[in-house]
């Protein structure tokens, strides 16, 4: 959800990568919300941190509990903690419609802060490069 929603705000300044703590296929929900706001993920796949191990990253941001120890996998990132509880937890698909919706707005709108702030002192010469840690997509 993360990478889909900066490389849709900023994709010439910022390079986002996302793998999660669990990864396998795309919660419904998570499509579902992102096709309101237009952007497609029927195709996209969610990889496991373990695959970007070796990758080099500006910028690690989690977002959520089980993500945590991305601090010691990308010692050379500046790490992020993000909070957001799990939506799949709650029974009422009504009110679990709604956290995933809250939770994706919320990212967004802390995305979009972090564009403004970090795009003002960015090396222009190369795209910023971020890691999205999510336990699952």
């Amino acid at each position: 959800m993360a990478e889909a929603m900066l490389n849709w705000l900023d994709s010439e300044h910022f390079e986002a990568t996302s793998a999660g703590t669990i990864y396998g296929e795309l919660h419904p929900l998570t499509v579902e919300v992102m096709k309101e706001i237009g952007i497609d993920l029927g195709q996209k796949t969610p990889k496991s941190v373990n695959q970007l191990l070796s990758e080099d990253f500006d910028y690690v941001i989690t977002l959520g509990r089980r993500a945590l120890s991305c601090d010691r996998k990308f010692p050379c990132a500046e790490v992020v903690h993000w909070k957001f509880d799990d939506p799949r937890a709650l029974d009422d698909p009504e009110r679990q419609l709604r956290e995933f919706r809250t939770i994706r707005d919320q990212i967004l709108q802390r995305l979009r802060l972090f564009v403004l702030v970090h795009f003002r002192s960015q090396n222009p010469s190369r795209p910023t490069t971020l890691f999205m840690n999510a336990a699952s997509g």
